[in-house]
C-alpha cells in the first residue's frame, strides 16, 4: 500500500516537472510519432498538444539543415544514445527559430529502444545577441567596415595565404587630409557623415578578395592580395583617386577631401603584420609630406620617419629648454624709404641635430598640436618685445607674427590675441597676422567671422603666399583683410625681358588697391626688382636686399635706431 502510494507520488511528481519545465519537451515513439508534448513546447512552436500527438517531428523542419545533418544526428543518438547542438525549427506561425536540443533514448530492462525524448530551448535572441557582441567586436559601427582587430586577422591570414601560394600582398595605409578642421568647423555629424560616403565608394574601388578597414578617427586601411604584377593595384588606386576627386555631399554641405595612401607589399617590405602595418603608415606620412596622393614604401623613408619621431619629442621640450629663438626681417616702406614693419620668424637651435629649418619643424608641429602652445609663446614675445622698444624710445613698428591654418582655426584664437595684448599693454594697431590664402576656401564663413574680430579688436590682417593657392574674388571680397603679401615665386625673374611674373604682380597690385588693401612683396633680392616693385606701385617689400633675419639686437641697432 505504502509503495502504490509512493509510486502515485513519484508519478504526480514527475507529471508536474513535465508540465512546469521552462523547456520544450516531445516525446516520440521509435517510429518518430509525437507521443506527448508539455506547455513549454507549445509555448515556444505554436503547436498544440492536440495538433503535435500523431504527427511527425519533421512538421518543425525549417529546411535549413540538409538531409546529411539529420543522417548524422541518427546515427551518433543511436552509436552513443544522445546527440545535443542546434538547430534550426519553424513555428506554426512560419517563423524561424534557433533551438538548442538535446535527444535522448528510453530502453526498457531489455536494452531495447522504446521512446525517444527531445528537450530543447529557444536561444534565437541569445545568438542574436552573441552574434551582435561578435559584430561590435569586429566591425566599425559608424562605416560598417571591418574595424582593427578585423583587419590584422584578415592581414595576417592573407600573409598565411600568400606563403603558401607565393603570391604578393599590398598594404594601403590611408589617410584623410586635414579631416580634423572639417570635424572643427562643421560639426561632428558632418564629419560622421562624410566617413561614410568615403566608406560606400572605397567598397565601391576593391574587389571580393580585397579588405577595406577602419582602424580609427579618418585612418583606413585597403588589403590587396595579387599575383606577380603591381599593375592591378595600380589600378584600384588610381580609380580610388579618381572616386574622391567627386565632391561628397554631407546634408547641404558640399566636401572636397583629398586622401594620402601609403603602400607596403608582402614580402618585400615586410613579412609580418605588425612591419607592413609600420612600412605602410610611413609610406602614407611620405605622401602627406609631398602632398602626392600615394607612395610606395622605400628603405630611405624608415631614416626620415626616425627623424621626423625625434624632432617631434625634441618639440616637445624645445618650450621648456628654451630651444626657440625669434628672428625679424625688416618691411621697408617705398613711400617714406623708411622700415614699416617686422615679420618675426622661428628659429629652433636642437641640442643635438643643430639649426631645424621651420620648413621641416612648423608642419611636425601643426599636425602634433604643439603648435597651438608654441604660436602663443611666439605671439606673446613678439608683443612684449614690441612694447619694450615702444617704452625705451626705439622707432615704432609694426611686427607680423603668422598664424598657422591649426591656429587660425581654434574657437578661442580671437580671445588669446585679445589676452595677450592686454597682458603686455601693446597697442593692437602694432599686430599684423599673417594667414596663408591656403587656410581653407571651405570654411569662408568661420573664417569671415574671425577676420571681423580681429578688425574689431584692432589688429590687421595679412594675407601670405598670395596667388600660390586657390585665390579667387569671390573669397577675397568677403575677407576683411589689410594686406596682400605677394611670394617669392612671382618676384623672381621679374626684371627679365618679357617676364610673365611682371605681368601676374602688376595685376595682383592692381587688384589689392582697388580692394583697397596694401601690398609687401617677398623675396626681393635685386636693386632692379625693387625698382620694377616702385613703378607697379607695390607699397612695401621685403628680403635680402634689405635685409635677412636679424636677432632682437641688430634690428635694434641697424633699423630701429632711437
Amino acid at each position: 500500500m505504502n509503495e502504490g502510494k509512493a509510486h502515485m507520488k513519484s508519478h504526480h511528481l514527475h507529471s508536474l516537472v513535465f508540465e512546469t519545465a521552462s523547456q520544450g519537451i516531445m516525446i516520440t515513439d521509435t517510429s518518430g510519432v509525437i507521443l506527448t508534448v508539455n506547455p513549454a513546447f507549445t509555448k515556444t512552436t505554436g503547436y498544440t498538444e492536440k495538433e503535435a500527438v500523431g504527427q511527425n517531428p519533421r512538421l518543425l523542419h525549417s529546411g535549413k539543415q540538409d538531409a546529411s545533418f539529420y543522417v548524422d544526428m541518427w546515427a551518433s543518438i543511436h552509436e552513443t544514445g544522445s546527440w545535443q547542438g542546434e538547430i534550426w525549427n519553424r513555428r506554426k506561425s512560419g517563423e524561424i527559430y534557433l533551438e538548442w536540443i538535446t535527444i535522448h533514448t528510453i530502453r526498457d530492462k531489455h536494452n531495447k529502444i522504446t521512446h525517444y525524448i527531445g528537450i530543447f530551448s529557444d536561444i534565437t535572441e541569445r545568438k542574436q545577441y552573441e552574434e551582435k557582441l561578435t559584430y561590435l567586436a569586429h566591425y566599425d559601427v559608424l562605416t560598417g567596415l571591418p574595424n582593427r582587430v578585423l583587419f590584422r586577422e584578415r592581414l595576417q591570414r592573407a600573409i598565411e595565404q600568400a606563403q603558401s601560394t607565393k603570391q604578393t600582398v599590398a598594404l594601403l595605409f590611408m589617410d584623410l587630409d586635414h579631416f580634423k578642421m572639417i570635424n572643427d568647423t562643421f560639426g561632428h555629424i558632418i564629419g560622421d557623415l562624410l566617413l561614410q560616403h568615403l566608406a560606400v565608394r572605397l567598397r565601391e574601388c576593391i574587389g571580393p578578395d580585397d579588405t577595406v578597414a577602419r582602424l580609427s578617427g579618418d585612418e583606413f586601411t585597403i588589403i590587396i592580395p595579387y599575383q606577380h604584377s603591381l599593375e592591378p593595384v595600380l589600378h584600384k588606386l588610381e580609380r580610388i583617386c579618381r572616386q574622391l576627386i567627386e565632391p561628397f555631399m554631407c546634408r547641404d554641405q558640399e566636401l572636397f577631401v583629398t586622401v594620402s595612401i601609403g603602400i607596403s607589399l608582402y614580402p618585400a617590405d615586410g613579412v609580418d603584420t605588425e612591419t607592413l602595418i609600420k612600412n605602410a603608415d610611413i609610406a602614407m606620412y611620405h605622401a602627406k609630406k609631398q602632398k602626392n596622393h600615394y607612395q610606395l614604401f622605400t628603405s630611405s623613408m624608415n631614416n626620415t620617419f626616425l627623424r621626423r619621431i625625434h624632432l617631434e619629442n625634441g618639440l616637445r621640450k624645445a618650450l621648456d629648454r628654451e630651444q626657440f629663438t625669434i628672428v625679424y626681417q625688416p618691411q621697408l616702406s617705398l613711400l617714406t624709404g623708411q622700415v614699416y614693419g617686422l615679420e618675426a620668424l622661428l628659429r629652433w637651435e636642437h641640442p643635438e641635430l643643430g639649426t631645424i629649418s621651420p620648413i621641416e619643424f612648423i608642419p611636425i608641429a601643426e599636425e602634433s598640436g604643439l603648435i597651438i602652445e608654441i604660436g602663443e609663446w611666439v605671439l606673446r614675445s613678439v608683443c612684449l618685445l614690441c612694447k619694450k622698444w615702444q617704452s625705451q624710445g626705439y622707432s615704432p613698428v609694426k611686427m607680423a607674427v603668422n598664424l598657422s591654418a591649426r591656429q587660425f582655426l581654434q574657437h578661442n584664437l580671437v580671445e588669446s590675441v585679445a589676452q595677450i595684448l592686454e597682458e603686455t599693454e601693446l597697442d593692437p594697431h602694432f599686430l599684423i597676422l599673417e594667414i596663408t590664402e591656403t587656410v581653407s576656401i571651405h570654411q569662408i564663413d568661420s573664417i569671415v567671422s574671425v577676420l571681423h574680430q580681429f578688425k574689431q579688436l584692432g589688429v590687421e590682417v595679412a594675407i601670405d603666399d598670395f596667388g600660390k593657392g586657390y585665390s579667387s574674388l569671390s573669397y577675397l571680397k568677403k575677407y576683411p583683410v589689410h594686406i596682400l603679401k605677394i611670394d617669392k615665386c612671382f618676384v623672381d625673374g621679374i626684371d627679365a625681358v618679357d617676364s610673365p611674373n611682371r605681368a601676374i604682380i602688376k595685376a595682383i597690385i592692381e587688384l589689392a588697391h582697388s580692394l583697397n588693401l596694401r601690398v609687401i612683396a617677398e623675396g626681393v633680392e635685386t636693386i632692379d626688382q625693387l625698382g620694377l616693385l616702385k613703378e607697379l606701385q607695390c607699397n612695401y617689400i621685403q628680403g635680402y636686399w634689405l635685409s635677412k633675419p636679424l636677432p632682437p639686437e641688430m634690428i635694434e641697432t641697424e633699423f630701429i635706431a632711437k
